[in-house]
């Protein structure tokens, strides 16, 4: 199913991966989360989508704005030790 590696499937996958992961941290409920992994399920075919390299990517991608470890890996050390001049995203978004 999937094309060339840097194909479109890759980029969905990591897209879906990003989708899924901001759900989780986003707290959403239990039905809109099972509707993000029917998706996800449906789009890359398989019931191991959670280890899909692209999907995990996109899913740590996130984990990495928000200071998180990735994932399978232990918690990062806060994230004050980036600087003062690292902004969270909120705040790049927001203008803050």
């Amino acid at each position: 199913m999937a094309e060339s590696p840097g194909g479109p499937d890759d980029k969905n996958f990591v897209l879906l991966g990003i989708k899924y992961e901001a759900a989780i941290l986003g707290g959403v409920g239990e039905v809109a989360l099972a509707r993000v992994e029917e998706q996800i399920q449906a789009e890359v075919g398989d019931s191991s989508w959670k280890s899909h390299p692209m999907i995990v990517r996109g899913r740590n991608a996130v984990r990495a704005e928000h200071g998180l470890g990735p994932l399978g890996e232990p918690p990062r050390q806060s994230t004050k030790d980036a600087g003062p001049g690292r902004r969270s995203v909120w705040r790049r978004l927001l203008g803050g």
